[in-house]
């Protein structure tokens, strides 16, 4: 950007300096060459333009393309959540005395979202999403890789919905309906959110 305005100025000089009479000798002298010197200018500024035009198209397609992997991996991780909260809820049906529910979720364990491993894989993600998006993302998969193989439903199905806030979000930031200052706004009042009802997970556990 700061290349195409010098570029701008310096045409904008170059024409004034046609219409001083001062230098109308001179450049009546040597107009072939400065002719040649403005279209070579000229020329050289629409190709940096295009360019610029095409970096901006490139990365609205990139954009995109991130959004829709982010909205596939928030189907893959609701699907998930809702066949745990299936889970727990059977877990609950059962009888206080049935011996199954002490090695209940052994046997059923709470399905882990795998799609949401390949999609914090790509580079595309990494080099485009927030840096504290991409932060909380992979402090979520840590946390959900760790409770998916224990005994903890509750707490697993509050680190699946929130995992699916932060992509939303995310995914508002990356259709410019979001600044950077109002996503990161958002994020901490999720987080907030988050560290609450994982509180309250936690109280339900023990």
């Amino acid at each position: 950007m700061i290349l195409y305005t010098l570029l701008i100025i310096l045409l904008v000089l170059l024409g004034m300096l046609t219409f001083i009479p001062k230098y109308q000798a001179a450049i009546n002298r040597f107009s072939i060459g400065i002719n040649f010197f403005l279209t070579l200018i000229a020329t050289l500024f629409g190709v940096l333009l295009a360019m610029a035009f095409a970096n901006i198209e490139e990365e609205q397609k990139e954009k995109q393309h991130v959004i829709k992997l982010m909205q596939a991996t928030i189907a893959a991780i609701e699907s998930s959540h809702d066949y745990s909260e299936d889970l727990y809820d059977f877990y609950l049906a059962l009888p206080k005395e049935d011996k199954t529910r002490a090695y209940f979720f052994d046997k059923n364990p709470l399905p882990f979202p795998d799609y949401l491993n390949t999609f914090m894989r790509q580079s595309l993600v990494n080099r485009t999403l927030s840096e504290q998006t991409l932060i909380d993302l992979n402090e979520y998969k840590f946390n959900l890789q760790k409770t998916s193989e224990g005994n903890q439903p509750l707490i697993y199905l509050v680190l699946l919905k929130y995992t699916i806030e932060a992509l939303r979000l995310e995914i508002v930031y990356q259709k410019g309906e979001k600044s950077l200052t109002e996503l990161e706004q958002a994020i901490d009042s999720n987080d907030e959110k988050f560290n609450l009802a994982l509180d309250i997970a936690k109280g339900s556990n023990q």
